[in-house]
């Protein structure tokens, strides 16, 4: 049988040209459902919305500036060898479309929600991310993908079913507080630890579109819908 299953003769081009599109395509109207779902707008404003992001996820903008990790450097000069220590710099920036925008749509929910429920969704999911993130040198901070959104989607369940609310606020309560609290404990709550990642330019957010912070958003919603 394995004689039949062989990859495509042009496998990247397959992968570029069918395969990602695919995926794309599939992400494309999942997202502007979801937006459409959570904000009430209409298939071309959502997806309108998600152009933006994805465009925006190309900029980041640059915050503050601090001193990174002292490295060795080794040079060979005629036989002798010296080192050479410096301290280089980190650039802490915010991206545009992976933080910046989906946190203006998830603080635009907040005058949606009930204040005190949405803080305990928050405030719960901010530490449950806080402690699942870790710093990895050279990479950033990283969570485990479905840690935030399912964190966010079951402790938002469980909170409005305690003061008995609607069940028709959960995407929204899932999407604003998935957002706000994978921003809050993955990265505001870790900014302590920048210095073990190294340095260069750190992007809050900076993974492009598909970074944790707005997959967060998606993610609590889809895995809201499984509990109306």
């Amino acid at each position: 049988m394995r004689n039949y299953l062989f990859p495509p003769l042009l496998l990247p081009f397959f992968l570029l040209l069918i395969i990602l599109p695919f995926f794309f395509l599939i992400f494309l109207f999942t997202t502007s459902k979801i937006f459409q779902i959570v904000f009430g707008l209409s298939y071309l404003d959502a997806l309108l919305v998600f152009t933006l992001i994805v465009f925006g996820s190309f900029v980041n903008i640059p915050v503050y500036v601090k001193e990174g990790k002292i490295v060795v450097r080794r040079y060979s000069l005629f036989g002798f060898i010296y080192a050479i220590k410096e301290r280089q710099k980190m650039v802490v920036a915010v991206n545009l479309g992976g933080c910046i925008l989906p946190s203006i749509l998830a603080t635009k929910l907040l005058i949606e929600l009930p204040l005190l429920p949405w803080m305990i969704v928050f405030l719960i999911s901010s530490l449950i991310i806080y402690y699942y993130a870790k710093p990895v040198p050279g990479l950033g901070i990283a969570v485990p993908m479905f840690v935030p959104p399912i964190t966010s989607a079951l402790v938002s369940y469980v909170t409005l079913s305690f003061f008995n609310l609607p069940l028709t606020i959960l995407p929204k309560m899932a999407f604003s507080s998935g957002v706000l609290s994978a921003l809050f404990g993955a990265d505001i709550m870790h900014l302590k630890d920048l210095e073990k990642i190294g340095s260069g330019v750190v992007s809050i957010g900076g993974a492009g579109t598909f970074d944790g912070i707005f997959l967060t958003g998606v993610f609590a919603v889809v895995f809201s819908l499984f509990f109306i």
